[in-house]
C-alpha cells in the first residue's frame, strides 16, 4: 500500500466524524437551468452527494449571496471520489472520471446557455478534476478556475490564463505540499476565509459588482 493510500484510509474515520453524513447535491446544468454564471464543483475524497460538504455548498452559497441567486447556476461533478481515484488523479488528471464529467458539464452549460460564464472549482481530489477537465478543454468559456487543498498546487493549469486561476492552500495542509498527511488544516477551507477570498476573485473574473459595505 502506498503512503498516499494509507494516509487517506486512516483519514476516513476523521472525515466521517466531522461531516456526520452531511451531503449536498446540485444539478442545475443537468436540469437545464440557464443563468448568467455557472459554478461547476468537484467534491473531495469520500464526500457524499455531488457537491460534498466541506467547501462545495459553502462556495455556492457565497457566490449566490455575492452575485445574486438568480445569476448563479450550480452543478456538482458526478464521480466516485474514492481513494483510488485520488491516487490515479494525481498522476494522470486528464483521464480522471471526474475530469471528464466536469468538462462535459461545462460543455453542456455553454450549449444550453451560450453566454454563461463558467467557473470550475474543486476541493482536494476535486482540485485534480479541475486540472484534468481543463486539459480536455482546449477551447472553453471558463472565466475562473479555483482550487482548495490542491494536491497539484505546484503545477500550471492547462488551457487557461494563469491570471484566471486561484489556488487555496493553507499552512499545515499536507495534501498541498506532497506529504499527503490529512490534518485539520485540510478540512478548514469552508470556514477559514478562503471561500470569501475566492468569491471576491471570482467576482472580478465574471465582472460582478463587489458586495455593498455594511
Amino acid at each position: 500500500m502506498t503512503r498516499y493510500a494509507a494516509a487517506f484510509i486512516s483519514f476516513l474515520a476523521v472525515v466521517s466524524a466531522q461531516r456526520r453524513g452531511a451531503s449536498t447535491t446540485a444539478s442545475d446544468v443537468e436540469n437545464g437551468v440557464c443563468k448568467e454564471n455557472t459554478l461547476i464543483f468537484a467534491r473531495g475524497t469520500t464526500e457524499q452527494g455531488n457537491m460534498g460538504s466541506v467547501v462545495g455548498p459553502v462556495l455556492a452559497t457565497a457566490m449566490k449571496q455575492a452575485l445574486g441567486d438568480d445569476k448563479v447556476a450550480v452543478q456538482g461533478v458526478n464521480y466516485a471520489a474514492n481513494v483510488n481515484g485520488a491516487i490515479s488523479g494525481a498522476t494522470n488528471p486528464a483521464n480522471a472520471a471526474g475530469a471528464k464529467d466536469m468538462a462535459a458539464q461545462a460543455a453542456a452549460a455553454v450549449a444550453a446557455c451560450p453566454n454563461t460564464k463558467v467557473v470550475l472549482s474543486g476541493y482536494s481530489q476535486g482540485a485534480e478534476q479541475v486540472r484534468g477537465a481543463l486539459m480536455n478543454m482546449p477551447n472553453n468559456n471558463v472565466v475562473a478556475a479555483v482550487t482548495f487543498g490542491d494536491p497539484l498546487m505546484d503545477q500550471d493549469f492547462a488551457n487557461i490564463d494563469a491570471a484566471k486561476t486561484k489556488v487555496n492552500c493553507v499552512q499545515g495542509d499536507g495534501v498541498c505540499n506532497g506529504q499527503f498527511a490529512i490534518s485539520a488544516a485540510h478540512l478548514s477551507y469552508g470556514s477559514n476565509g478562503n471561500v470569501d477570498d475566492s468569491v471576491q476573485f471570482i467576482m472580478q473574473m465574471v465582472g460582478g459588482a463587489a458586495p455593498a459595505a455594511n
